[in-house]
């Protein structure tokens, strides 16, 4: 199963998200499930760099991705950051209602302050 855990600031934004794990819906090569969390989650990653020119703190390995909020980010540029993000999210959302076996899609909320700082 894709874990999907989102932790919000008290600002309701996303300081981090984790994906970890394999959906398991099909063999290796032809797991749909897989495939769309991947797409969703590295092209949001593909995004952030050559759209916004952001160098987002992420590890990404095999079954593993851990996105964090940029420590700074330019005012200009932080709108754009919390859309793609919020789109990421909301595609993984969605994923996961329609495979709720494959896909645990879980947010909580900390009491720290905002992500970003300009």
């Amino acid at each position: 199963m894709v874990k999907v855990k989102v932790v919000r600031d008290s600002d309701n934004h996303p300081l981090s998200v984790e994906v970890k794990g394999h959906a398991l819906y099909a063999p290796d090569g032809s797991d749909i499930v897989c495939a769309a969390v991947s797409i969703l989650t590295q092209t949001v990653l593909f995004a952030l760099e050559d759209l916004l020119g952001l160098k987002t703190p992420a590890v990404l390995r095999e079954g593993y991705l851990l996105i964090t909020s940029p420590v700074e980010i330019e005012q200009e540029k932080e709108e754009k950051y919390y859309l793609l993000i919020e789109t990421m999210l909301l595609g993984l959302k969605e994923t996961a209602r329609s495979y709720p076996c494959h896909i645990l899609y879980v947010e909580e909320k900390t009491s720290s302050s905002h992500g970003c700082r300009r």
